[in-house]
């Protein structure tokens, strides 16, 4: 069985070189490393070429693209019977791939989604809590649970976004080849809105699914001034400290697929957008989403940007007469504000705070997404494996990853 990791780049090389190292470190023969290079000008080509080994594949799009469309590119130069998307900034952790393979063979699912880590690159000016790596124990050495991607249909539909777990995903997740074409629009268009990873989760969810969800991490998310979601973020909060949210939506118009409702600086926009795209493209039109639910939740998150605030009752004011839901925008409108967490959420992130640590990431003089990695397979060492063989219990194997974080620097 191959498993392809797939990596889409644009213009990141200097995050790139790190999170290229993370898969290349794998112990696999087995692999293929994928990197969709969308023409970028900042030495990337020559960066991946530098690299010896016959595991990695580069190809170039030849022209600026847009997101969709060089996920689609790098879709068709994988191989892999199975494909793993994670952005130029993340990474792979490559002593717990064993385990994810382990899994891929054992269960055959459609997809394998897990809990993936997260560390903010310690970039001057951007962040409190970068440079360090954090575990907590409800997300870590779980047993494989087999779920369906209905499960979560409620939930989507009434914009409940943040608390759809597990589900299936292509980026920090893995899914099928087949899964991916058979619920495709063609084989020609494997992703078919402008948030691709997004896409193939909600499709998943809308056309269903045979999938295993792991509270364990297998790849590490970075966050940075060059990522997508965080420029969307930095946007909703109105700061300006980065272009990356301005250069999606204007790669996004060179794109001959357009979403249904227009993008702007907003995460739950771009959610809602997707939903709707794929109601409209494979004709789901019986999926009813909870529009006043929808409405609000792309509404409020635009709190802190009253700008963006204007422009998006002006987006959803156009696709509600569109859709004659305008009595749910004026429902929405005149509703409180929503919290972004609920008071059940917050005592439940307060309560997954205490049953965590954090240490620093810094290895050798360098602290990148590549000693991020080394850092947390380090502390998780190889007690998954015991887990999932029935030798060791969870609570054990924690015991073990906490013992391992006295070696390391702690970080609040």
């Amino acid at each position: 069985m191959k498993i392809s990791i797939v990596i889409p780049t644009r213009e990141r090389s200097q995050y790139l070189r790190h999170s290229i190292k993370t898969a290349l470190q794998i112990d696999d023969a087995d692999i293929e490393i994928v990197v969709s290079d969308n023409a970028s000008t900042d030495g990337t080509e020559e960066l991946v070429q530098d690299i010896d080994d016959p595991r990695l594949v580069y190809v170039n799009t030849g022209a600026r693209l847009s997101m969709r469309e060089n996920f689609q590119y790098a879709f068709e130069a994988a191989t892999g019977d199975y494909l793993i998307f994670f952005g130029d900034d993340d990474g792979m952790l490559p002593k717990q791939f064993r385990f994810l393979r382990q899994l891929l063979e054992t269960y055959r699912p459609d997809g394998l989604s897990w809990i993936k880590a997260t560390y903010g690159w310690p970039i001057e000016g951007y962040g409190k809590k970068t440079g360090g790596v954090r575990l907590y124990r409800r997300n870590c050495f779980g047993l494989p649970s087999p779920f369906r991607g209905s499960d979560n249909l409620s939930k989507l539909l009434t914009a409940d976004v943040a608390n759809l777990r597990p589900v299936p995903d292509i980026y920090h997740g893995c899914l099928s080849r087949a899964y991916m074409l058979k619920t495709a629009m063609n084989p020609q268009t494997v992703f078919d809105s402008a948030i691709p990873d997004v896409n193939l989760t909600y499709r998943s969810i809308l056309k269903d699914g045979n999938f295993i969800g792991v509270d364990h991490p297998f790849s590490i998310n970075g966050y940075s001034p060059a990522s997508t979601g965080g420029g969307h973020g930095a946007e909703q909060k109105n700061r300006s400290e980065t272009g990356s949210s301005q250069a999606f939506a204007k790669e996004n118009k060179t794109d001959v697929m357009s979403d249904v409702v227009p993008h702007a600086g907003s995460v739950p926009l771009a959610f809602f957008s997707t939903l709707e795209t794929l109601r409209r493209n494979h004709a789901l039109e019986e999926f009813q989403p909870d529009y006043v639910s929808w409405y609000r939740f792309v509404l409020g998150s635009a709190r802190k940007n009253p700008q963006l605030a204007e422009q998006l009752r002006g987006i959803l004011s156009d696709h509600a007469a569109a859709t004659r839901t305008s009595d749910a925008l004026s429902a929405a409108l005149s509703a409180p504000p929503k919290s972004k967490r609920s008071l059940t959420e917050r005592l439940a992130r307060a309560r997954g705070q205490l049953h965590s640590f954090r240490v620093s990431a810094a290895g050798d003089g360098e602290n990148t997404i590549l000693t991020a990695a080394q850092t947390l397979d380090g502390l998780l060492g190889e007690d998954y494996g015991a887990v999932l063989s029935g030798e060791m219990e969870q609570r054990a194997a924690w015991k073990l990853a906490k013992r391992r974080s006295t070696g390391y620097k702690r970080q609040l």
